[in-house]
């Protein structure tokens, strides 16, 4: 989700309400007997708010899947998820007094599964304002996800077919511009052939296994510097008519490297839900078995 002037509000409401619960805690837990506890009218509704607001971030999950029903704009619940999860934990902290009770018990677990997936939360929501801007600034050539594999073996096909058929054109344009003249082709067809089986070795030992490769890591073409400083030094050693074909073939590999870039930008984007998503729905189940075994205990 992008941070932009429409959260503006929700950002200002979620600021008020930490201001004030922190305004009402400061001298709730100072003046208590016993100092904060779950247990005391204020810690329950703490709680009781903390977990309202837990729920509702919990709940884009199932908003998100009933698209037909109309309960709000995905927007909204985006924006509440966000933001009410954000400020569900100070809660949460000022219910319990910040303490997380023993080590290994279900209160201190469910807290630390609980800070884990605010983190995971605070880093997914960095990324997701980063990232799409370094693509749009470094992958001027994006595609389709699901596409790169396939973009990319596009590329290697489309750098062996400029390479192949360099030497026939270029030698058929010589051989035009050289008729009646044997004699003075022979010294400029056997450089223009050397220019030829350099270009070709350079593309053998270093733009194809750079394009086959799974990930284009581990190759001097994988760094944009070494890169333009190896096609410059080929460049040097070629004639002007072959210039033009590796410059075809960098612009390949350029583009290639962007590709990967994309993934790599792209794996970033959505790595932390690996961590987030899991342990939000095992953080929910905790939730409930913490709330019922308080219930039973109060009965």
């Amino acid at each position: 989700m992008l941070v932009d002037k429409k959260s503006a509000p929700w950002i200002f409401v979620a600021i008020v309400v930490l201001v004030v619960a922190t305004a009402i805690y400061i001298p709730y837990a100072h003046g208590a007997a016993k100092g904060a506890t779950g247990g005391s009218w204020p810690g329950l509704i703490y709680g009781i708010v903390g977990t309202a607001f837990m729920a509702f971030a919990m709940l884009l999950a199932l908003r998100k899947r009933l698209r037909t029903w109309q309960i709000g704009r995905v927007y909204v619940w985006t924006q509440g998820h966000v933001w009410l999860a954000l400020i569900s934990y100070p809660i949460i902290l000022f219910h319990a007094g910040f303490h997380w009770g023993q080590a290994w018990n279900l209160t201190w677990v469910m807290m630390w599964v609980f800070t884990i997936v605010w983190l995971s939360g605070i880093v997914g929501l960095f990324i997701q304002n980063i990232v799409p801007s370094r693509l749009l600034n470094d992958v001027q050539l994006e595609t389709i996800y699901d596409e790169i594999d396939h973009v990319i073996k596009q590329l290697s096909d489309e750098a062996d077919s400029i390479v192949a058929s360099a030497s026939t054109t270029e030698e058929e344009a010589l051989t035009v511009e050289s008729a009646g003249v044997a004699v003075a082709t022979m010294a400029p067809t056997s450089m223009l052939e050397t220019a030829k089986r350099r270009l070709a070795e350079f593309h053998a030992a270093q733009v194809r296994p750079f394009l086959a490769s799974p990930r284009g890591r581990g190759f001097v073409l994988t760094n944009a510097q070494r890169s333009a400083a190896t096609f410059e030094d080929i460049r040097r050693s070629l004639p002007p008519t072959l210039r033009q074909t590796l410059d075809d073939v960098e612009s390949i590999v350029d583009e290639r490297r962007q590709l990967e870039h994309q993934r790599s930008l792209h794996h970033w984007l959505h790595f932390w839900l690996l961590v987030h998503v899991p342990l939000s729905y095992g953080l929910t189940v905790l939730a409930v078995v913490h709330i019922v075994g308080a219930l039973r205990y109060r009965s």
